[in-house]
């Protein structure tokens, strides 16, 4: 199953190139990340009272093309690894049917507590795999 986020970038995102600047690309990670945590019924507040957390270890960023002031930017957002103690999303920023860059992220499971890496809990696996 993949969940779409939605945004339009602001003024204030966009370079002297024209085009929304590379670090906001994973900010917008995380908010798609939320909505689609969200989507899936483990939002993150269920995460934390789960004792759990999940921290960004690797991401990979492929730009195509420029995304500009007043685009239109669906973010399909889906699963393609889920381990023991990370899992894997990607991302497609897209304009219509054109991906604008692609992005794949692992996410490492911690636990709120301190004491490190911890397994995903089974509800959160069931509702992201």
């Amino acid at each position: 199953m993949t969940t779409v986020y939605e945004f339009t970038p602001r003024y204030f995102e966009i370079d002297q190139q024209g085009v929304m600047f590379n670090s906001w690309y994973l900010g917008y990670v995380d908010e798609a990340m939320n909505h689609f945590i969200d989507a899936r019924g483990v939002p993150y507040a269920r995460w934390q009272e789960l004792g759990v957390d999940a921290h960004l270890a690797h991401a990979d960023l492929d730009w195509k093309v420029g995304i500009g002031f007043g685009d239109r930017v669906q973010v399909p957002v889906r699963t393609t690894r889920v381990g023991t103690k990370s899992f894997t999303l990607e991302f497609e920023f897209r304009r219509g049917e054109e991906v604008a860059c692609a992005v794949s992220v692992v996410y490492v499971i911690v636990a709120t507590d301190g004491s490190g890496t911890t397994a995903i809990p089974p509800e959160i696996v069931a509702a992201i795999g």
